[in-house]
């Protein structure tokens, strides 16, 4: 049987019928990494078997027992508990081992194609990439100076922040985009206006001002 792997836990069995193959993940990235496919000798002698035993049938009786016996044997040895199996195991771990570094900062294996900085031999969790710490200085400075430069300019030179919001036309009732007027039908968000005796705002509509009584 399959015993435990030093360098991940993640692996996965991708053998079948005409051979031994598998898949291993680095605990850090995910990344997969496949053993060399090795295979199945019996499985392939015993196909030439069944080719042999459907041209000749039966005439040749030891061919046909050769046949089965080549069934049996290859479905046994292709089985979990097969030692040849656990033998093709411990060849794929030793080859995918060649692909993972043990980080002496962390205590923990990685991948060396991706998770590993191979000029201080340490993990890139313990020692990052220069160039991947300037890239997030870069992008941590840039996103400071936008933010910077977007509160020194002036948002509301286009509002007119002292008339009453609207989110929606009280005329039509689409949906207000700002501004004075409404883009869809034309009418005046603001429905009112000042009353030319005493300078109230007055319905717009309104026959008197409720302030001063002067007609409108």
């Amino acid at each position: 049987m399959t015993g435990p792997v030093a360098f991940t836990s993640y692996y996965s069995d991708e053998s079948n019928d005409d051979g031994f193959q598998w898949k291993f993940r680095c605990g850090r990235c995910r990344t997969e990494y496949r053993s060399s496919f090795k295979q199945n000798m019996f499985s392939r002698g015993r196909g030439v078997l069944r080719v042999l035993r459907n041209l000749f049938g039966d005439q040749v009786g030891a061919l046909n027992k050769a046949s089965s016996a080549a069934e049996s044997y290859s479905n046994s040895w292709g089985s979990s508990a097969s030692s040849t199996k656990d033998k093709a195991f411990a060849a794929a771990v030793e080859e995918v081992q060649q692909e993972f570094r043990l980080c002496g900062g962390c205590g923990s294996w990685v991948c060396g194609r991706i998770c590993w900085n191979e000029p201080v031999g340490q993990c890139t969790h313990c020692s990052p990439l220069a160039a991947h710490q300037i890239a997030r200085a870069q992008a941590t400075a840039r996103d400071e100076q936008i933010r910077r430069a977007a509160r020194e300019q002036d948002w509301t030179a286009q509002l007119d922040v002292g008339a009453p919001a609207r989110v929606s036309c009280g005329t039509c009732g689409a949906h207000s985009d700002g501004g004075t007027f409404c883009s869809t039908c034309g009418s005046a968000y603001n429905l009112r206006s000042d009353c030319a005796g005493c300078g109230r705002q007055v319905q717009v509509g309104a026959a008197f001002c409720s302030g001063c009584g002067r007609a409108q």
